[in-house]
């Protein structure tokens, strides 16, 4: 199982968030930068990393409450996914 995880300590904005995330998982460089597209990739086959992998966010204490918002939605597109493909997917914010 892949793990990835990502430092957020320099992420001023949401795209940082997926700036980070998307090249680790192998995404085409037409991904776009929102939930619904990050759910088509982890349910489409389109990224070159398949699950089963789990993404771990670090040095979050310094982000603005946007991401709160951000990660509680990735969260749940990563539990939606892992529910219907029956994949081993996890997000955590550490």
């Amino acid at each position: 199982m892949k793990i990835i995880t990502l430092d957020a300590s320099e992420w001023r904005n949401l795209d940082d968030f997926y700036l980070a995330l998307l090249p680790e998982l192998g995404a085409p460089d037409w991904h776009g930068h929102n939930l619904n597209a990050l759910y088509d990739s982890l349910s489409g086959g389109i990224n070159e990393v398949e699950p089963p992998f789990h993404v771990t966010v670090r040095n979050t204490a310094a982000l603005s409450a946007d991401f709160i918002i951000l990660f509680s939605g990735v969260a749940d597109v990563f539990e939606d996914a892992r529910r219907e493909f029956d994949v081993d997917l996890l997000f955590m914010v550490d």
